[in-house]
């Protein structure tokens, strides 16, 4: 797991553009509010942010940038490089961070991603035909999310969602040509009327992308162009609140009662709400719906939660009752980073795409490449109204357990790679497209044949997900130390007694530097070839870089304080000062007190910030 290193107030962090994309929450238990800066390239502090007692924020940024928080009377301070996670300061100041990476659990259900749930859905399996069809790429349409769950074949086998009522409940439904006869029912439980028909605010055309996405119309169209998942299922149109000023929870208790008295059989709801807490008679409506087997699918919210906020929830309290829905990123196989994520709480959490064209009020299409939970969530009501025409007697917990058992993580069903061992041995892999790799012992390294920048690789709770960017091809790779690209290798060995963190680790102990690729590379390879890392570190106590740095035969005390200063960069306390003369004083030689330091707790954590993902090197001759 990796772990944020907390820094005191006064140490020398900067911001650098090398790191990857991640977001953080960071929540305030203290009684006194809390500022956020960023530390920008040249040093200077930028205020970002202002937490008052008891919020919690979110904030985006590279995880090579460097962040400042502190109190107003300057009590509190610390500095950080950041992980996607939450950062806790609890009410004695003390910070703490839960780590956001992905994590695998199994489960008698199936396997169970903490960001993705039980995966992306798949209509061609929860129906249990043939994924044959699939339609044709480019165009400003949202055919690529359709055959991201394999839209098609089911339409191909006869199922467009016949005879299946659908109802939105969101700000109303505005008109467009894509839905023209398709809404059979409505009512706003905003104004209190039977005309729910939106308010002229920024989300006036919120509830139609929803909607279309759901039953839009097959007609040829065109140019610009949405096609529903269910495109024979009928329209209710549910008004529950404003699309300037949000909808109230006894609105949407009321509108989701409404729902299933008019004969739905799928309550679709992309609403959401930020905080943890939730409205009993909201929690009732969605069981009133759920014992007359109806499906309520809620959208699992836009705020970049380790776990679900709002409405979406109530699957949590209610054991299963309903579907939540995160938001998957076509391009890079894994939840956009706007997307609340699954957490550890096995719950009906599934995946869809929200990426493509939807019709506007205005007679046009509006792209979203991220439409938000809001318009993954659709993909999702259009399967079960497809899975309700085909079973029309089922419960709706079969209909959520096909939707559920039929989903997949992006390479949860990957074969693997023919004529790999798991064994001892040091191996050399060559990858190829959509397969996993698992080679067991030893030191081994797989080969991809293009350059790093086409590849994305993201961190799993066993191994790494490594997804080609060009044509979307994906390897899962699990006790593989190595990675070969056509310009460069990774070391992705960092941990505590592997030899590429261990020697990357004692290099910038020894030096107080980032290591030369070519200097690295060599004690890599020597180490891999039987060197011990006491032999790599009794070479390096004996260059002239080490003596520029440490002296020429220095007393023990300024040696172990010079340790202190250049590896944790900081002064020794006196116990830790004490603890080590002692240690050498019984015969500990300056080998061994380099890779002490070296592999120290605190250096690790200190490091882990810079070659989490791996490191760069080259190998020796």
């Amino acid at each position: 797991m990796t772990a944020i290193n907390f820094q005191t107030i006064n140490a020398n962090l900067i911001s650098t553009d090398t790191g990857k994309l991640v977001s953080f929450a960071l929540s305030n238990n203290t009684s006194q509010t809390l500022k956020l800066y960023w530390i920008d390239r040249a040093g200077e502090e930028k205020l970002y942010q202002e937490i008052g007692p008891g919020a919690t924020i979110t904030q985006s940024t590279l995880s090579s940038h460097a962040w400042l928080l502190k109190s107003n009377d300057a009590s509190f301070g610390t500095k950080f490089l950041p992980e996607a996670g939450a950062i806790t300061i609890s009410s004695s100041n003390t910070p703490s961070f839960m780590d956001y990476s992905e994590k695998v659990i199994h489960t008698s259900e199936g396997a169970w991603s903490t960001t993705q749930g039980f995966g992306l859905i798949d209509a061609a399996r929860a129906l249990g035909v043939a994924d044959t069809v699939e339609l044709p790429s480019g165009g400003e349409n949202n055919y690529l999310a359709l055959n991201t769950i394999n839209a098609a074949s089911a339409w191909a086998a006869g199922y467009t969602g016949k005879g299946v009522k659908v109802a939105v409940v969101d700000a109303g439904i505005a008109y467009s040509r894509e839905l023209e006869g398709k809404i059979v029912a409505g009512h706003d439980f905003y104004d209190n009327d039977a005309t729910p028909t939106p308010d002229e605010g920024p989300y006036k055309d919120h509830a139609l992308g929803v909607a279309s996405i759901i039953a839009a119309s097959h007609a040829p169209n065109p140019g610009q162009d949405t096609m529903g998942v269910a495109p024979d299922a009928s329209l209710i149109n549910v008004r529950v609140g404003s699309s300037i000023h949000g909808s109230a929870t006894n609105a949407m208790a009321a509108g989701i009662r409404y729902a299933v008295d008019q004969g739905a059989k799928v309550i679709c709801m992309p609403l959401q709400a930020p905080d943890h807490r939730l409205d009993p008679a909201l929690v009732e409506a969605v069981h009133y719906a759920y014992t007359h087997n109806v499906v309520t699918v809620i959208i699992g919210g836009n705020f970049s939660n380790y776990g679900p906020t709002g409405p979406a929830l109530i699957s949590h309290e209610l054991g299963g009752q309903s579907l939540n829905v995160g938001n998957y990123n076509v391009r890079t196989h894994s939840p956009f980073d706007s997307s609340n994520m699954a957490g550890e709480t096995v719950a009906p959490w599934v995946m869809a795409s929200s990426t493509g064209w939807v019709p506007s009020s205005t007679g046009g299409y509006t792209y979203y490449e991220d439409g938000g939970t809001s318009f993954a969530g659709p993909y999702v009501a259009g399967l079960a109204a497809l899975l309700w025409q085909q079973n029309p007697n089922a419960t709706a917990e079969f209909i959520i357990g096909r939707i559920t058992q039929s989903a997949a993580m992006n390479g949860n069903e990957l074969p693997l790679q023919q004529g790999v061992t798991a064994d001892n041995a040091n191996q050399v892999i060559t990858a190829t497209a959509n397969t996993k790799i698992d080679s067991g012992g030893g030191i081994d390294q797989v080969i991809f044949a293009g350059s790093r920048a086409d590849y994305m690789i993201a961190s799993l709770h066993d191994g790494l997900r490594i997804t080609n960017q060009h044509d979307k091809s994906v390897n899962l790779l699990a006790n593989v130390e190595r990675l070969a690209f056509a310009d460069t290798v990774l070391a992705i060995d960092v941990g505590l007694n592997n030899n590429g963190g261990d020697v990357y680790r004692l290099y910038q102990a020894a030096f107080d530097r980032v290591p030369d690729l070519k200097g690295v590379g060599f004690w890599i390879g020597a180490m891999d070839n039987g060197a011990s890392l006491h032999t790599v570190a009794s070479n390096f106590v004996r260059s002239a870089e080490f003596e520029k740095l440490y002296g020429v035969g220095p007393t023990q005390q300024a040696l172990v304080t010079a340790m202190y200063q250049n590896v944790l960069h900081r002064v020794p306390d006196q116990d830790g000062l004490d603890f080590w003369l002692s240690a050498m004083s019984h015969g500990l030689d300056d080998a061994s007190l380099l890779t002490s330091f070296s592999n120290s707790t605190e250096n690790q954590q200190a490091v882990a910030t810079i070659i989490g993902q791996g490191f760069e090197y080259t190998p020796a001759a």
